[in-house]
């Protein structure tokens, strides 16, 4: 009686640990924020309530192909906050919808989120002149509204 009372007591004192080193191994990686900001290229007024698609991934080729994404609508700053796990997402890529981007090749560009964490993105805005300096985890995207011929083509 008292070996079999031993073996329950070793038994669930091994459960219980196991329990724990799973608990341990199933806590997540600390995720980053990144702050994305839209402006108009053309003015540099911010984009209100402005819908964006981010585009992740590990590596270059998985953003260019758009695998994967999150959506995000910015505030009255023309600003909202994305969070990350950097294990998966090393690569990201924002579009503004139903506009297009003041940088030349976009689809071409991806960013790293190192980069971004540790001295902040602005893309290029070949719409004007307007250029508005990232800090360290934001990124910074200029757009403008379609032209007529470009909603035409759509």
């Amino acid at each position: 009686m008292n070996l079999t009372r031993a073996g329950i007591s070793s038994l669930a004192a091994m459960l219980w640990c196991s329990g724990i080193a799973l608990a341990q191994d199933a806590k997540e990686t600390p995720s980053i924020n990144i702050v994305v900001q839209a402006f108009d290229g053309r003015n540099g007024k911010p984009l209100q309530n402005q819908h964006l698609l981010v585009f992740t991934g590990p590596n270059r080729a998985a953003v260019i192909s758009h695998a994967s994404n999150m959506e995000l609508t910015t505030d009255k700053n023309g600003s909202g906050t994305i969070s990350l796990d950097p294990a998966e997402v090393r690569w990201i890529q924002v579009w503004a919808d139903g506009r297009v981007l003041c940088q030349p090749n976009a689809n071409q560009e991806s960013f790293s989120v190192a980069t971004i964490t540790s001295k902040g993105v602005t893309t290029l805005n070949n719409c004007s002149a307007v250029v508005h300096e990232a800090t360290p985890g934001q990124y910074i995207v200029f757009a403008r509204p379609k032209s007529f011929a470009e909603k035409m083509h759509e």
